[in-house]
C-alpha cells in the first residue's frame, strides 16, 4: 500500500483461537523510503502492538508527521480510533452483541423478553460457538460460499450482531440448545436431548421447567433427607429390577459418582439438569393431561401437598406413567395386600419405589409368603391374616422389595435358630418388621454375638428379643456397650435385670437413666429397672421426691 510516495509495510502475525485459548497477535508498521535498498528511517517510525482474539480487526493509524492514514479491508466490524492506536471490539463486546442477537431470536420464537435475556445470558458455550463461527468466516473470507437464509454475499458487510443472528438461525435448534444450557444441562448432552424435543415449542418447554422447579424445590420437602432415603432403598432392594427401576438405579449411581454425590438431592443444586439429562422425555409430558393430573392423584392417595415432588424425584420414571394404566392398578394391588387407603400416601412417601412394576409384582409373592398357613415346615403355627399382614407392610413397605427366598426366609430362619418361634416369632414380626430388611451377617449376627459375649446366654437373648423386638435394631457401640457398662459398673446391678426388663436399652442414658439413678442413689433407694424407668416424670417425682409434679425435667445436674 502506498501513500504520498511512501510505502507502508504491514507485518501481521495472526493466530486464531483454538481450543478455547486466546492468542495475541502483533501489528507492526515501519515507514520506509520508496527505495527498497534504503534502510527504514527511524524518524516518525511507529510500532503499534495490541491484543486480539482470533480474528482480523479493523484498525486505523494516523501519524501526524505524514498526515495520512491507512485502513485495511473491513468485515463489517466496528472499530475505535484511540489517538494513534485503533482497536477492534473487545471479546466482552462480542459476547454482549451475540447475547443480544440470541435474545432477539428467542423473542421471535415467542419467548418473553425477560426469559429471552435470561436464557441468552446463561448460555456462554452456545454464544461462544456463534462468535467463533462468525470470526472464522470473517478471517477466511468465506461468507460468499456460506449458505444461509440471506445468502453469504448479502451479509458479508453486515453488522456483527446480524451475522450472529444469521448463524443462529441456520442451526435450526429452535432455541433449544441455549435453553437447555441455561438450566444447567451439560452442553455436550444438548444435541442428544434436543432430538426428543425438536417438535416441542420452546414456550411450552419453559412452562414445564418452571413447573418442575417448583415441584422439586427442597423447600417443599419439609426437611426430609432424600439422599438417605435413596441410599436406604438401594441397599434394601433384593428383587430383580425392571427397566424403569434399573434406569433409576443408574441415575443415582451416576449422581453418587459426581461431585456432591446424592446430597444434591437435598440441596436441589443442579438436580433438574441432571434429571433431564437422564430422563429427557419428561419434557414431552403434557402439562394438562399428564403432569398436573399425576400430582393431583398422588396427593389424593395421602402424599402431603408439596412432597409429591420428592416421591417423583426418588422414582423419576413415574413422571412418564399413565395414571389409569400404570399408577392406579398398582395402588389397587397394594390395597388388596391389606394396605388401608389412608396409609397408601404414607407408604409412597417412605418408599416411592412401590410405584415400580417389579416391586408391585413382588407383592403377590410377599402376600403368599406371609398369609401361608405354614410358612415353612418348622413354623407350623405361624399364620398371619390379611389385616395383620397389612399392618406389617404398612409399617415397613421396604419388605415389598425383598426377595422371599434369599432375604425374608433367611431372616425368619435366623430368629428360629436363635430360639424364637411360634407365637413369639409372630409377635416379633408384628412389633418389629424392620428386622426383615436388615442384613444378617453385617447387622443382626454382630449384635447377637456382642450380647452373648457380654454375658447374656442364647436363651436370655431370645427372651429379650421376644419381649422387646426393637432390640434387634440397636447399635452395639451407641446403645448396648455404654448401657451395659453403666448397668454393671456404675449401678452395680446384674445383667439379669436387663433380661427381665429389656426395654432398659430404649431409654436415654444421659437424659433418663443416669439422672434417675443418682436421685435414687442419693436417697439410698433400691428399686428394679422397671420401677426406676417406666414411670413418667410426674409419677416418679411423686413416688421418690415427695412432690406431686415435676416442674423441671430431670438432668444429670439434678
Amino acid at each position: 500500500m502506498a501513500t504520498s510516495g511512501r510505502m507502508l509495510t504491514c507485518s501481521l502475525l495472526r493466530f486464531h483461537e483454538r481450543d478455547g485459548q486466546f492468542i495475541r497477535y502483533t501489528v507492526a508498521t515501519d515507514w520506509c523510503t520508496a527505495k527498497a535498498e534504503q534502510k527504514p528511517q527511524q524518524t516518525g517510525a511507529k510500532i503499534c502492538r495490541f491484543f486480539s482474539f482470533g480474528h482480523v480487526a479493523n484498525w486505523s493509524l494516523n501519524f501526524n508527521a505524514l498526515k495520512s492514514s491507512v485502513k485495511p479491508y473491513s468485515h463489517g466490524r466496528k472499530w475505535h480510533c484511540l489517538g494513534e492506536h485503533a482497536m477492534h471490539d473487545s471479546p466482552a463486546d462480542d459476547m454482549q452483541d451475540a447475547q443480544g442477537a440470541v435474545a432477539q431470536l428467542l423473542q421471535e420464537l415467542g419467548v418473553s423478553k425477560e426469559d429471552a435475556v435470561g436464557i441468552s445470558s446463561k448460555a456462554p458455550v452456545y454464544i461462544r460457538e456463534l462468535v467463533d463461527a462468525v470470526h472464522e468466516l470473517d478471517d477466511a473470507h468465506l461468507w460468499s460460499s456460506w449458505q444461509g437464509e440471506s445468502g453469504g454475499s448479502a451479509i458479508e458487510h453486515d453488522t456483527f450482531r446480524n451475522k450472529i443472528l444469521q448463524i443462529a438461525r441456520t442451526k435450526r435448534d429452535m432455541g433449544i440448545f441455549p435453553f437447555l444450557e441455561s438450566i444447567g444441562v451439560n452442553p455436550l448432552s444438548t444435541r442428544h436431548i434436543s432430538r426428543y424435543l425438536s417438535a416441542e415449542p420452546l414456550t411450552c418447554l419453559i412452562q414445564k421447567i418452571d413447573f418442575f422447579k417448583e415441584l422439586f424445590s427442597p423447600a417443599n420437602f419439609e426437611g426430609r433427607n432424600i439422599s438417605y432415603m435413596v441410599r436406604r432403598m438401594m441397599m434394601q432392594l433384593s428383587v430383580s429390577a425392571d427397566d424403569n427401576l434399573q434406569q433409576s438405579l443408574s441415575f443415582f449411581e451416576k449422581m453418587e459418582a459426581k461431585r456432591g454425590g446424592l446430597t444434591v438431592l437435598d440441596s436441589g443444586d443442579g438436580i433438574l439438569a441432571r434429571l433431564i439429562e437422564s430422563f429427557p422425555k419428561i419434557l414431552l409430558q403434557s402439562m394438562d393431561k399428564n403432569l398436573k393430573p399425576a400430582v393431583d392423584f398422588l396427593e389424593s392417595t395421602g402424599v402431603p401437598k408439596g412432597c409429591v415432588g420428592m416421591v417423583l424425584l426418588c422414582f423419576p420414571p413415574a413422571i412418564l406413567y399413565d395414571i389409569g394404566a400404570d399408577i392406579q392398578p398398582r395402588i389397587r394391588t397394594l390395597k388388596k395386600a391389606g394396605i388401608c387407603s389412608k396409609d397408601v400416601g404414607k407408604m409412597l412417601l417412605r418408599y416411592p419405589w412401590l410405584l415400580s412394576k417389579c416391586i408391585v409384582d413382588n407383592v403377590d409373592n410377599i402376600t403368599v409368603y406371609f398369609a401361608a398357613e405354614k410358612v415353612v415346615s418348622f413354623m407350623e403355627d405361624l399364620g398371619l391374616n390379611t389385616k395383620t399382614m397389612g399392618k406389617i407392610l404398612d409399617r415397613c413397605p421396604e419388605i415389598y422389595a425383598s426377595n422371599v427366598e434369599f432375604t425374608l426366609r433367611r431372616k425368619v430362619e435366623f430368629l428360629v435358630e436363635l430360639g424364637i418361634h411360634d407365637l413369639r416369632l409372630q409377635r416379633v414380626l408384628q412389633k418389629y418388621p424392620e428386622f426383615l430388611v436388615m442384613d444378617v451377617d453385617r447387622t443382626l449376627k454382630p449384635r447377637i454375638e456382642y450380647l452373648e459375649h457380654a454375658g447374656f446366654s442364647k436363651e436370655n437373648v431370645a427372651f429379650m428379643i421376644s419381649g422387646f423386638p426393637p432390640l434387634l435394631g440397636y447399635s452395639v457401640e451407641e446403645v448396648f456397650r455404654p448401657k451395659i457398662e453403666y448397668l454393671v459398673n456404675d449401678m452395680g446391678k446384674s445383667i439379669k435385670e436387663a433380661v427381665t426388663y429389656p426395654r432398659y436399652f430404649s431409654y436415654s442414658l444421659e437424659k433418663k437413666i443416669k439422672p434417675r439413678f443418682r436421685i435414687l442413689q442419693n436417697r439410698k433407694i433400691q428399686v428394679d429397672l422397671k420401677t426406676m424407668l417406666s414411670k413418667g416424670d410426674d409419677e416418679f417425682a411423686e413416688d421418690f421426691l415427695g412432690v406431686s409434679r415435676m416442674l423441671v425435667p430431670l438432668t444429670n445436674d439434678f
